[in-house]
């Protein structure tokens, strides 16, 4: 298999699933894969250096900084909407926030309420139409649409300020340990395509820098549209039966977008990544006999789920949130040191 080459801006806008369309078929299985916290351990660093100050800085929110981290690190990392889209995590974020009990009295409440409202109006505008996808493409179409509105403008200038950032903070990652190995070994029985929702170029340049695009035909971000419009572009360009695609991810909306399309799922656990790539063989030796969907694939996506809080800090009782933020406080300082040693970051005294 060889990778198609990465597609110009140009072409993204002109015609973002052309390479899924033009899809060249193999092998019998196809494989799709997410990239971050399945390939690679960056969803953290991602999150705490990158996403949320950009986000806090750029919508005056400083002053709420541990409650917004504590909202935006479940939702992005630890609950059940792992691995969402950007928007749809600041969409939850702030939603949650107008709930949380200990941040009464202290939130901007109507401030927050503001940036939902021009959040929930870019949501519903890409959801009104299935051609639609998350991206700095669509919401500069939507911000034409509504100039005036400032959060609006700044919802675009922080999604770009965080595209811009990326490679400071992924780019020299390297993969899992494994990683390499089982692609080549994947891509020998199945064809292998990118499936993500971080933006295009960011994944063209990971996967280029390590050398692993050698082992995919094509790469889709967010630009082509939503995880399981993908895998229905890849299934019908292909021909490929449900039996006979698995989607590799971390998130729930992974699970969703191979199971939306009766496709099969194999999990990489938050907090067990590395025993995901150490079992994966096994696993994929019963897809390719054709016995994973079933008691298998049951096991593991049951697995997937209580790795994953259904329940927010903030919804449990005797819930402190002082004392929810100081869990993974030394962890957030040991990341700025290492990534951002002169970065802004809230740290609460013993």
């Amino acid at each position: 298999m060889t990778f198609k080459g990465a597609m110009t801006p140009e072409q993204i806008a002109d015609d973002p699933r052309r390479q899924l369309r033009d899809w060249d078929r193999e092998h019998d299985f196809a494989v799709c894969i997410d990239t971050d916290g399945a390939v690679l351990d960056n969803m953290w660093a991602k999150q705490v250096v990158v996403f949320h100050p950009h986000y806090m800085d750029m919508n005056s929110l400083r002053d709420i900084e541990m409650f917004f981290r504590i909202h935006a690190e479940h939702h992005n990392l630890w609950g059940t909407t792992r691995g969402c889209d950007r928007y749809l995590a600041v969409q939850y974020t702030l939603q949650s926030l107008l709930e949380d009990p200990d941040a009464q009295g202290v939130l901007p409440a109507d401030h927050v309420q503001d940036l939902l409202d021009s959040v929930n109006g870019y949501v519903d505008y890409v959801h009104s139409d299935d051609e639609l996808g998350f991206g700095v493409p669509t919401l500069t179409r939507y911000h034409r649409q509504h100039g005036l509105d400032f959060n609006t403008t700044r919802l675009l200038g922080w999604s770009e300020a965080v595209n811009r950032t990326f490679e400071f903070v992924t780019l020299s990652m390297p993969p899992f340990d494994g990683v390499e190995e089982t692609l080549e070994w994947l891509s020998e029985r199945a064809d292998l395509l990118v499936v993500s929702s971080t933006p295009y170029s960011d994944l063209v340049a990971w996967w280029g820098n390590t050398g692993l695009d050698r082992f995919v035909q094509s790469i889709c971000g967010k630009e082509m549209g939503k995880k399981s419009e993908h895998i229905r572009e890849l299934m019908a360009a292909g021909g490929y039966e449900p039996d006979e695609v698995m989607m590799i991810g971390d998130g729930g909306g992974d699970l969703k977008a191979a199971h939306a399309n009766d496709a099969l799922f194999y999990p990489v656990c938050a907090g067990r990544e590395q025993e995901a790539w150490e079992q994966m063989r096994d696993a994929f030796e019963e897809f390719f006999a054709g016995n994973y969907r079933g008691e298998l694939e049951d096991t593991l996506v049951t697995q997937f789920h209580n790795a994953l809080l259904a329940e927010a800090p903030w919804e449990q009782p005797g819930y402190d949130a002082r004392e929810e933020y100081r869990k993974l406080q030394r962890k957030r300082v040991e990341t700025y040191e290492m990534l951002h040693p002169n970065g802004k970051l809230f740290v609460l005294e013993d």
